[in-house]
């Protein structure tokens, strides 16, 4: 089974090999650390928008628990 790997921000996030990586129009790819200064700087707001997407996804199923 292939699995996609989520995105953010134009990058597919790696959590396995702890990166971030992104292609370019030329089919370049750019790897980077999730420990780097950039990677962290990233891996910060992506924390935050995951964290943001479950309240929204509580809020929803409680709304629909609700409604029953």
């Amino acid at each position: 089974m292939v699995k996609k790997l989520p995105e953010f921000n134009g990058y597919t996030v790696d959590i396995k090999l702890k990166q971030f990586r992104k292609t370019d129009p030329k089919n370049n790819i750019s790897f980077i650390d999730f420990k780097s200064e950039k990677g962290d700087n990233i891996l910060s707001k992506y924390i935050n928008y995951l964290y943001k997407e479950i309240k929204t996804m509580k809020n929803i199923i409680n709304k629909i628990k609700n409604s029953l």
